[in-house]
């Protein structure tokens, strides 16, 4: 005490002196206060008794957010007194003041944190912003049917590397998304009206599922093949070719090639220096590889469910539909809650 204390400054600043400590920022109680009060000032006029449940709800999902905010992004609270923040707060709280859904809440919540975690005026920003808006305008099982597609279309699933894995992948990243109700023609058109998903154009050609998972996971549905047909097949290079067999996953009295699919395999062909090869041994695995009935087969044995997924995707007009960004930042939301995944959004716009 006692000390002199000077500060210069410059036009148009602000000083701060003091001698003790200084918090510049807002606080999460000043952060909650300042979400109610616009809501309060924006919310539609209701009867006294439908102000009140408004109101609550309002504070209920304000709450959560809050304490998800300061767990998760805290560094970011300055953001919270962006006008354009508070807009998006605003729309997620007046979304679920109307009907006051918990699992929308949920939802509403983690788009709002990845919308606040973005950079404005960057297109996640805009399309987290719509999807807020979009969310409430569609159901669970739209929902779903959207993950769906993204989980078997879109996504690479890296962790698939043995029949667990993919029976994992099936029964709990896929599988889950189909909706027991039976779809109708208005459930796809409500999607596109919401401009959630295009549909492909007539003549457009699609991939099958059976197709899809072939290309990706080929190495999971190959039978097997004795070392008697191996050596009959490549004389020549059958000790070259040594270093990529395995025991067969799906019969361990015989053996593979050790490669998930066909671009795995020509790349440690070609490490070995084998290019001139590639053509024979993807035809020679081919020979040994589950036709799609067995493997449609396979998977219904191990999920009754797909049945029905199997059938539908036939014949139903889900399999033509591609979710837009805003159909694919709800895709990947759910997904992610249903999954307990972190995939990234910006890696799909």
């Amino acid at each position: 005490m006692g000390n002199k204390l000077e500060i210069e400054s410059g036009n148009d600043s602000t000083n701060i002196q003091v001698a003790g400590n200084v918090s510049i920022g807002i606080s999460a109680k000043e952060a909650r206060q300042i979400a109610i009060d616009v809501f309060k000032a924006n919310f539609y006029e209701f009867s006294e008794k439908a102000a009140k449940k408004a109101l609550e709800r309002a504070e209920e999902i304000t709450d959560d957010f809050i304490t998800k905010f300061y767990t998760q992004i805290p560094a970011l609270e300055n953001k919270l007194q962006e006008p354009s923040v508070q807009s998006s707060m605003f729309n997620t709280q007046k979304e679920f003041a109307k009907t006051g859904d918990e699992v929308l809440k949920e939802q509403l919540i983690d788009l709002l944190l990845q919308r606040i975690n973005s950079e404005e005026r960057s297109l996640k920003q805009i399309v987290l912003d719509e999807s807020i808006t979009i969310l409430p305008k569609l159901t669970k099982n739209q929902i779903d049917i959207l993950s769906l597609i993204f989980s078997a279309v879109y996504v690479n699933h890296n962790d698939i590397i043995n029949i667990y894995s993919l029976e994992n992948f099936f029964n709990n990243k896929l599988i889950n998304f189909y909706p027991e109700n039976q779809t109708s023609y208005s459930f796809f058109t409500h999607l596109q009206f919401t401009g959630c998903c295009t549909v492909l154009s007539e003549g457009s050609s699609y991939k099958p599922l059976i197709e899809i998972f072939k290309n990706r996971y080929k190495g999971l549905f190959v039978k097997g093949f004795s070392s008697s047909d191996f050596e009959a097949e490549f004389s020549e290079n059958s000790q070259q070719l040594l270093p990529l067999l395995i025991h067969c996953l799906r019969n361990p009295e015989l053996f593979q090639f050790n490669a998930l699919n066909e671009d795995a395999l020509k790349g440690k062909i070609t490490k070995l220096n084998l290019a001139l090869n590639y053509e024979k041994v993807k035809s020679f695995e081919n020979r040994f590889l589950m036709n799609d009935q067995e493997i449609e087969q396979y998977f219904i044995s191990k999920n009754g469910k797909s049945i029905k997924l199997f059938v539908d995707w036939k014949e139903k007009d889900f399999k033509t539909i591609r979710p837009t960004s805003v159909g694919l930042a709800i895709a990947i939301m759910n997904y992610n809650r249903q999954t307990n995944s972190n995939i990234n959004f910006e890696a799909f716009i």
